[in-house]
């Protein structure tokens, strides 16, 4: 790209988790009916406030109707989020899949904080890591995680 810097159109900084995370997934609901399913272990690959990504072996619709059941745990937390699949790709096999959760407010902040206490955990020899990432999350309110530069 000759020099151009592309801009980053996520609106959350997304962890790749190299410490297995595994997640059961379930259908919670098609359209306006509520569903259940049979439970699934899928792995994660990467996480952030506004989803994840992650493999199976599964064959999974893209519908923004449909809603999906992930029980993960986050450290101590047991966490129960809904998503909704936005796309998906193969690898080697396995089909993977890009999420947004669905969530309220306070929903969002409570996962916020079960995540970054997760991730804390996590990254645990490499506090700085984490250090930026509370920086970066913060400029989110004022529109500059777009521009910042994580490269260096």
């Amino acid at each position: 790209m000759d020099g151009e810097r592309t801009e980053n159109r996520r609106e959350h900084i997304r962890f790749q988790l190299t410490v297995p995370l595994f997640a059961d997934l379930s259908l919670s609901q098609v359209k306006e009916r509520e569903l259940r399913s049979r439970i699934q272990r899928v792995l994660l690959n990467n996480i952030s406030v506004g989803g994840c990504q992650f493999t199976t072996n599964l064959i999974l619709p893209v519908r923004d109707d449909v809603e999906w059941l992930l029980k993960l745990q986050l450290g101590h937390y047991t966490v129960k989020a809904r998503a909704v699949i936005l796309h998906t790709d193969n690898e080697e096999g396995l089909a993977r899949y890009g999420v947004r959760w669905v969530m309220s407010g306070l929903e969002r902040h409570a996962f916020q904080y079960r995540l970054n206490e997760y991730m804390r955990m996590v990254l645990i020899s490499s506090p700085h890591i984490h250090t930026l990432y509370n920086k970066i999350s913060e400029r989110k309110s004022d529109g500059l995680f777009k521009k910042f530069d994580v490269t260096s």
